[in-house]
């Protein structure tokens, strides 16, 4: 094994690219316990072990609002499974705990950011997909949805002809890989991978209901919420 010399780079479908810049020997992802972050870090790791590269360190951070503690398990388990794939790689798995008075994203980017600083961390991977097409979203009675996410903005000129969105930063490399595919883009890849259809996908979590009653007391999805449904979206072309 060696390190990271020069850029690591996979098309897939031609249609996203997976990038590791050279240098970047540490790196931290997102991990959602949700379909789309356990599939990135999945491709990051086989891009790794396909260059024969080990990393000096890769840090998946979880997020948990303690008003709906959903992910915690299913983030702990999808690491651990992903993990013992790849033994070579220094992994760690960092978890915040927040009560959630303000935007999830303004948790998640200040301890990204002394997590990063702390670690001395270059690079940053989000998992998050685009929303699905308006007319699908109306047929899943999702467009009305109280919690349906404000369509996203990205600046075309940051992003190649594979919809690969990186944004530099002063210190560090945001990317989003994802950004431009919906979770059907994302199912497909579940398709074309044994262990993470098998094992990885039963495992995740996209629900973010508060209710206690509609979940009993999370240990199942609502299966009424705006991302239940984008995730039931996906699972029919599994």
């Amino acid at each position: 094994m060696q390190h990271l010399n020069k850029d690591l780079s996979v098309i897939l479908k031609n249609k996203v690219k997976i990038l590791i810049p050279k240098e970047f020997n540490k790196i931290m992802l997102n991990l959602s316990g949700g379909t789309d972050s356990a599939m990135l870090l999945w491709q990051l790791l086989k891009l790794l072990k396909s260059n024969n590269i080990v990393l000096d360190e890769i840090i998946a951070l979880t997020g948990v609002d303690l008003y709906r503690p959903t992910s915690e398990w299913n983030a702990r388990e999808i690491f651990l499974e992903i993990r013992e794939q790849f033994p070579e790689q220094n992994m760690k798995h960092e978890i915040f705990k927040y009560w959630k008075r303000r935007e999830k994203r303004i948790y998640h980017k200040d301890y990204e950011a002394q997590l990063m600083e702390k670690e001395n961390i270059r690079a940053l991977y989000h998992g998050r997909t685009a929303n699905p097409p308006q007319d699908v979203q109306i047929k899943m009675n999702m467009w009305d949805d109280v919690a349906r996410p404000k369509e996203r903005e990205v600046d075309a000129g940051k992003r190649d002809e594979y919809n690969f969105l990186i944004k530099r930063k002063q210190k560090y490399v945001f990317a989003v890989p994802w950004e431009r595919v919906d979770k059907k883009f994302i199912t497909s890849l579940y398709n074309e991978e044994p262990f993470m259809k098998q094992k990885i996908f039963p495992l995740t979590a996209s629900c973010i209901s508060h209710s206690e009653k509609e979940t009993e007391y999370w240990s199942k999805p609502c299966k009424i919420c705006w991302w239940c449904k984008e995730k039931k979206m996906g699972v029919r072309s599994l």
